[in-house]
């Protein structure tokens, strides 16, 4: 499930624009676009101003009708099923872990067995028991549909021992067993699911069931998605009634309607937070979702297949520059030179950083291409931002970049189709976790290998890392992953930026409710009004 998080690429604050480029507009998501626009100035009614008993937060995009909880990969759908769903447990971007459906889950002596004792009691939303069957049907289910908790080829075997009692049976030892089983597995009814042909659910026509803090009441497509509060949730019953995401896209559109009070949560870019700034109406926090925005180059296209032309353009670049131009100021950001955030315990700065260089770029790239194309999302104002220093930067070498700008399904399409020779240039964006195994997936190549470029020797590496319990050899070994990573000169870590969150005055209990990545909250139920 963690690669759902890797596809929310750059896309952490929406913005619709015109900024030229050689990508291909997709029909229907420009479709998704206009009504989400209309729904700007229709779905008003859903969040008045100061309602009592609903708390509304603007949203940059809609989910779409169609939800498939095992496969959301948008940022928007994984808000969605963060609401209607519950995993057993929630590990926090600090370690801290939250038991939600479970009571807990404890290893054994040799790390091999894992056993979880759910709650007692435990019902979804439509009056039925949840128990260990239900469990069992979600992890053998999402073992069927991907190998993400696989280790060493071989699946995670899962077994009921009672109704509120689960073996989980690990192949070899892992060290990330702990977080592979955790949180984005969010548990599914089996009496709704079984039998069905598909995971998807059509929000339209059918009643979402599930185990989280709310139930989906209403959804209109492009403007908003109602949800009522669910009497069952295993936390405790949530502080307000209704919650409404409302989806808003530009930007301008959402900061007026923050400032009217139609919406009293949002997500905002740190050049428009004047309004907002010592304003005794509204609360802004910043907090990290420890997620890493990213350079690659492509390893297909024949411009990059030279390392010393790939070290050329690195070293033409000027990573604070970038991250100066996409979020206005260092408060926003930390700058980052590994695929690790700068705040995970495994991160070292004792890597090749490609310092800029110009005259050595220039001496570097001098016998390669001239020309290069960017890929990246359009509608992201950041990503924009990013584009344009990049192509300013080169240009200073001699390198002429010419930026496709598409949405973000042409993205995906292109950036994760292996043979693509299109593009020379990817900018992305992930968070993947705690333990740095979760990162594995980016360039091993029995895993998904985002990156589309892997050795014998990282592999390895990794492999090694994940097979021993020694934190201090584990240590060791990370550090020489993220030495050999960068000296490959193919990823090119811009560094880890800051989310920031502004808040009606009469919203309370964020920090109750946690900041964390993707879903904003860790647990909505716990927010208040006044």
């Amino acid at each position: 499930m963690k690669k759902k998080l890797v596809s929310l690429l750059l896309c952490t604050v929406m913005a619709v624009s015109a900024l030229a480029g050689c990508g291909k507009a997709d029909p229907e998501e420009e479709a998704k676009s206009k009504a989400a626009a209309q729904g700007e100035t229709t779905a008003s009614s859903e969040g008045t101003k100061g309602t009592d008993g609903i708390f509304t937060y603007a949203i940059g995009g809609d989910t779409g009708n169609t939800l498939n909880p095992l496969t959301a990969d948008d940022r928007f759908g994984l808000m969605t099923c963060h609401l209607l769903y519950s995993p057993a447990y929630y590990i926090y971007p600090d370690g801290k872990v939250e038991y939600i459906l479970a009571e807990s889950m404890e290893a054994s002596e040799d790390g091999l067995t894992y056993t979880m004792k759910l709650k007692p009691d435990l019902k979804w939303s439509d009056g039925e028991p949840l128990t260990a069957d239900d469990v069992k049907y979600t992890y053998d289910t999402q073992n069927e549909n991907s190998q993400n908790m696989y280790i060493e080829g071989k699946p995670i075997e899962v077994t009921k021992v009672d109704d509120l009692t689960l073996e989980f049976k690990l192949p070899a030892v892992c060290a990330s067993a702990f977080e592979i089983m955790s949180s984005e597995a969010s548990i599914l009814p089996k009496h709704i699911f079984e039998g069905k042909n598909t995971f998807d659910i059509n929000m339209l026509e059918e009643e979402v069931v599930g185990a989280g803090p709310y139930v989906l009441e209403e959804y209109k497509t492009g403007q908003y998605l109602k949800f009522k509060k669910n009497p069952n949730y295993a936390g405790g019953e949530a502080n307000i009634d209704t919650v409404v995401y409302r989806v808003i896209e530009k930007d301008d559109t959402a900061t007026l309607a923050l400032q009217n009070g139609e919406v009293d949560a949002w997500i905002a870019l740190p050049d428009l937070l004047d309004p907002f700034a010592d304003n005794e109406n509204f609360n802004i926090t910043n907090y990290s979702e420890g997620r890493v925005a990213y350079m690659r180059l492509n390893p297909v296209a024949e411009s990059m297949k030279d390392k010393s032309y790939r070290e050329g353009v690195l070293r033409a670049l000027d990573r604070e520059e970038i991250m100066l131009a996409a979020y206005s100021d260092k408060e926003f950001f930390e700058l980052g030179y590994s695929f690790l955030p700068y705040n995970n315990a495994y991160y070292t700065d004792d890597v090749e950083k490609w310092d800029q260089d110009v005259e050595k770029a220039k001496e570097l790239t001098a016998n390669g291409a001239k020309a290069l194309k960017l890929c990246f999302v359009e509608e992201d104002s950041i990503q924009q931002r990013m584009a344009l220093t990049v192509q300013a930067q080169l240009k200073e070498v001699g390198i002429q970049v010419e930026l496709c700008g598409m949405n973000q399904a042409a993205y995906m399409k292109a950036a994760y189709d292996r043979t693509n020779t299109d593009y020379d240039i990817f900018f992305g964006g992930y968070v993947m976790g705690v333990d740095p195994d979760m990162y594995s997936m980016l360039f091993v190549s029995t895993k998904d290998d985002m990156i589309n470029y892997t050795s014998p020797e990282i592999d390895e590496l990794f492999a090694q890392g994940n097979a021993t319990l020694d934190e201090a050899e584990r240590k060791e070994i990370y550090t020489e992953v993220q030495k050999k990573v960068s000296e490959e000169a193919i990823f090119y870590p811009f560094g880890t930026n800051l989310r920031t969150l502004v808040t009606s005055a009469r919203v309370e209990g964020v920090e109750d409710a946690g900041l964390v990545p993707i879903y904003t909250f860790g647990d909505m139920a716990k927010l208040k009004l006044k």
